[in-house]
């Protein structure tokens, strides 16, 4: 028990590292707000230069008449406050409007506004006050005026609810739960079919090659798999692409989401193979060493001095054993596989993942590639759990 407790501590711990670190690198590298509004945002920088002696002040969200606070100094001006200044100063942050003294009434710290004074009046190269309007309201939207802290923690509450948060590149339109919830099967589909592809090619051949180690027929089976590793994958999906569907015309080019569930299967072959045979020959260099290992066991040689067919030593003694370094890379190679699916879909527009977090990123929509990050690293630590299960039914001693 404390050994599956200590597994589970390790992932969870392991998922906060991730999102803090993505969340954070996301809002400190870039600008959130410029993601939403574009130039417009730059407004919330923007230093005008007051006109006249008076009070200045924030009329973006409606222009005050009454009740704004007096304030000594003030490097920027929230909503509902007023600072004195003259003629010529450089403006605090976020002013667009400048009421002069015979338009205004002081009573204990608080200012009140003549009707006369409108939005923008004597500031010159100040922010517009519609602008900063806009500003205002994105902040207010997605809490980009609250601390980093807070804004991570109210993302977390979110994302293990299921709600992802809105896209900012399309204003929140649709939600970035409804968009993962339409790439997210077709990616599934893609790395269980590659996955299984891999598994399928790389353990016949591991056992094919361990059998006739070292003759001509093990040596032109290395030399495939390191072809094939040396290949990169978008050589070999475009290889694919160009004899199976262009030339020989036995698969289509491109992926099709209205089409049945058999028909996405078979469409989806040829970029499941394009990520599948180099993990096969990473599989199969691994599982061949170990099964000539084994295969020099004493139990090995008892079985076959006993007269166990070829085939069952190599199936049902050998092989077993041998699964250990199989496992462990199968689990650690989900990552790579994730990466390599990024590369099929755009080849094979395959409407994923992997093509949604590149236009994220072309547009500098965090929330999408956070969300996408989250959901590939959650895959990870699932998938080196259930690696972890499988440890122990190979050997149970694993667990102790």
């Amino acid at each position: 028990m404390n050994y599956w407790l200590q597994r589970i501590g390790m992932s969870v711990l392991l998922l906060l590292s991730v999102s803090a670190l993505t969340f954070g690198a996301m809002n400190v590298l870039g600008d959130p707000l410029f993601n939403i509004l574009g130039p417009v945002a730059r407004t919330k920088d923007v230093r005008g230069t007051a006109q006249t002696d008076g009070y200045a002040y924030q009329a973006s969200k409606g222009n005050p008449t009454a009740g704004l606070v007096v304030l000594d100094e003030a490097d920027e001006l929230a909503s509902g406050q007023a600072l004195l200044v003259s003629t010529d100063d450089e403006l605090p942050l976020r002013t667009d409007t400048i009421a002069p003294l015979d338009s205004v009434t002081v009573e204990g710290g608080l200012v009140s506004i003549a009707d006369t004074v409108s939005p923008g009046d004597s500031v010159v190269n100040g922010p517009e006050p519609e602008q900063l309007f806009k500003v205002a309201q994105a902040e207010q939207e997605f809490h980009l005026d609250k601390p980093l802290p807070e804004r991570y923690a109210r993302w977390l509450a979110d994302f293990v609810t299921g709600d992802m948060g809105p896209q900012f590149s399309k204003t929140g339109e649709p939600p970035v739960t409804d968009l993962i919830k339409e790439r997210l099967p077709r990616s599934v589909m893609l790395l269980v079919m590659a996955q299984i592809l891999a598994t399928a090619i790389a353990i016949p051949w591991s056992l094919w090659s361990a059998s006739k180690a070292n003759n001509i027929v093990d040596k032109l089976s290395t030399f495939s798999t390191f072809l094939i590793i040396a290949l990169p994958n978008f050589a070999l999906g475009v290889i694919l692409k160009y004899v199976f569907a262009i030339k020989l015309s036995w698969f289509p080019q491109t992926f099709n989401a209205s089409d049945p569930l058999l028909s996405q299967v078979w469409q989806m072959f040829l970029p499941a193979l394009t990520i599948a045979l180099p993990a096969a020959a990473v599989y199969q260099r691994l599982l061949r060493t170990d099964l000539i290992t084994t295969l020099q066991e004493d139990f090995i040689l008892m079985a076959r001095s006993k007269g166990v067919s070829r085939r069952n030593v190599l199936f049902r003694h050998a092989l077993r054993p041998s699964l250990f370094s199989f496992v462990t890379v199968f689990g650690i190679n989900t990552g790579a596989l994730i990466g390599g699916s990024l590369i099929a879909e755009t080849i094979f527009r395959v409407p994923g993942l992997g093509s949604a977090v590149v236009e994220a990123v072309a547009t500098e929509d965090f929330p999408i590639v956070l969300a996408i990050v989250m959901i590939i690293a959650t895959a990870f630590v699932l998938v080196n759990v259930v690696v972890d299960v499988v440890y122990s039914l190979i050997d149970p001693r694993v667990r102790r």
